[in-house]
């Protein structure tokens, strides 16, 4: 009975190991989309905190496969609403974030341990960040916030069954000329101020459930995440740029078409 045994388990591991790796085989593209959610923690220098909740859309393709040159690219849009307070005065904005991004790299994969893959990667990005004040707010003063970035970071996957798999990304932002139009101000003209490009980061952990349908793959993947992004204090004329940081906790869910 124990031989009996020994010879089951092995069976059902190699045939894990195999389902395993026929996902890997399948998995090189993907295109995927999904809604996200995040809530939202504004801090300027001066004492202004405000916080909300922003829904947007987040769609992207990634070409990936083992020991070979990978390529992605992704897009989002979200918009929500901020109150909060400076001293005593109540503060509401729109806030809309818009960005698109770029990505190249290279993938490592192994073929037999649950097909573990890391893939580092390098990239080019834009980012719109409108915060737009409305009433009761004492002004109605329109931010547009705007920077390019050089993305590095990486992806990495393992397969905890053969259908479920569970992953850690993470990236960094290096700004690029970034710098904020504001409008709107009834006692000053347009104006744009420049601020201190400080690093940005993001983690994600991706899980992620994988489905054959008609021949077809599909995957479903709830990826929460933890986003920073800091501005730094610069002298400008008229009026200085105050260090300001923002702090988001959310997740996307991504729905996937895998060929």
């Amino acid at each position: 009975m124990r031989s009996v045994s020994t010879l089951l388990s092995v069976l059902v591991l190699s045939a894990n190991f195999l389902h395993a790796n026929e996902w890997e085989k399948t998995y090189s593209d993907a295109i995927y989309a999904g809604p996200e959610i995040y809530y939202v923690k504004r801090t300027k220098e001066g004492g202004a905190k405000q916080t909300g909740t922003l829904f947007g859309a987040r769609i992207g393709y990634d070409h990936i496969k083992r020991y070979k040159l990978y390529w992605g690219a992704e897009a989002l849009w979200a918009q929500g609403i901020l109150n909060g307070k400076n001293d005593i005065i109540h503060l509401k904005s729109q806030l809309t974030d818009i960005n698109v991004e770029a990505r190249i790299g290279y993938t490592f994969q192994s073929k037999c341990w649950r097909c573990a893959s890391f893939t580092p990667f390098i990239g080019a990005g834009y980012f719109w960040e409108k915060n737009y004040y409305k009433h009761p707010s004492p002004l109605a003063v329109h931010f547009d916030n705007e920077f390019s970035y050089i993305p590095v970071g990486f992806l990495s996957q393992i397969f905890l069954t053969p259908t479920f798999s569970l992953g850690l990304n993470a990236k960094i932002r290096f700004l690029l000329d970034g710098s904020q139009k504001v409008s709107h101000d009834p006692e000053h003209d347009n104006m744009t101020l420049h601020y201190d490009e400080r690093l940005q980061y993001r983690i994600e952990l991706p899980m992620t459930y994988f489905i054959n349908w008609k021949c077809t793959t599909l995957a479903i993947c709830l990826e929460p995440f933890y986003e920073f992004r800091e501005y730094g204090h610069r002298a400008n004329f008229p009026f200085d740029f105050f260090e300001t940081k923002f702090q988001l906790i959310g997740a996307t869910l991504k729905c996937f078409y895998v060929f």
